[in-house]
């Protein structure tokens, strides 16, 4: 029997209004099968200490195209570039209340 392993997450920032707000917690699982639309998190390509949680816009083989629900606070794949699968996290499947 496999157990499934949860993450949390707080969301800091304004990126991903009106969907998660700043001080939100997530629910994540890794090792999803991801898609166009999902929200995820990744490890930041340049900052160890960073995680983003942006939402699939592309997706191919190799990598993810993340993008912001909120454009115009968001760093995401419009400057940063594609994200390399091997660095996805997880998947966000709840939002904690």
């Amino acid at each position: 029997m496999q157990t499934e392993k949860y993450e949390r997450y707080r969301i800091q920032g304004n990126s991903m209004l009106p969907e998660l707000k700043d001080g939100d917690e997530v629910l994540v699982t890794p090792n999803e099968t991801y898609q166009i639309g999902d929200i995820i998190v990744a490890q930041h390509p340049f900052k160890q200490s960073v995680v983003l949680i942006k939402r699939i816009s592309e997706l191919d083989e190799n990598s993810v195209y993340l993008i912001g629900d909120n454009p115009a606070e968001s760093t995401d794949s419009r400057t940063l570039g594609k994200i390399p699968r091997k660095d996805i996290l997880g998947k966000v499947i709840h939002l904690l209340k």
